[in-house]
């Protein structure tokens, strides 16, 4: 019985140290060599534009929505502002790689745990080069792995960012998902968390 015990444990460990080593594998990929050094998400990138978007974030069972502005201050900050309809502020970030200034904050949202995510959120959405690790090829895309997990999936046809998806290693955490006619700009964007209770809707002002 002990043997048996003992032979039970033995397996049960190799079993876990065997899923805790297991990297997360994008379906039907193959890597293939890679050449280049960063992969870039342009829908932020222009300095002399202000992106507005109509917003709605559920996050923890409450609703907001709003306006969403970003700008591009220099080659490393964005800044990004939400008001309500009315104009009245809940958000204003500067934010970059490496940086993290909260300007303003709504009471509701001024919690360590949804400030942390929303900065983590909008870290990659602004983010205009992104070291490449290794890459992918699957039908017409190419999918780039780069630095803190993250996938970025470009469409071969259109040369577009199709979407973003962030995994902890084996499994999918957060799936960035962009709709957009240029590589430029992106109409209509979406974030989806998959282990917490937060989506996040875009949708382009057109003046």
């Amino acid at each position: 019985m002990q043997k048996l015990m003992m032979r039970y444990l033995l397996i049960s460990t190799f079993f876990c140290l065997f899923l805790s080593c297991k990297s997360y594998q994008i379906p039907d990929a193959v890597e293939v060599e890679n050449t280049l050094p960063v992969v870039q998400n342009q829908y932020f990138s222009d300095a002399s534009l202000d992106y507005v978007y109509k917003t709605h974030i559920e996050i923890y069972g409450n609703d907001m929505s709003g306006i969403f502005i970003v700008k591009r201050m220099n080659d490393s900050i964005h800044r990004m502002v939400l008001t309500t309809d009315f104009g009245n502020k809940l958000l204003d970030f500067e934010i970059s790689k490496n940086t993290f200034k909260v300007n303003y904050v709504f009471d509701k949202l001024d919690k360590k745990i949804i400030l942390n995510t929303l900065r983590d959120d909008f870290r990659t959405l602004l983010q205009v080069n992104n070291k490449v690790l290794k890459k992918y090829n699957r039908n017409n895309e190419t999918i780039y792995r780069t630095e803190n997990n993250q996938y970025y999936y470009i469409d071969l046809i259109t040369n577009n960012l199709n979407k973003i998806i962030k995994t902890n290693k084996r499994k999918e955490k957060v799936i960035f998902t962009f709709n957009s006619k240029k590589t430029t700009f992106a109409e209509n964007i979406s974030i989806q968390h998959h282990n917490i209770k937060l989506k996040i809707e875009f949708n382009q002002i057109i003046n």
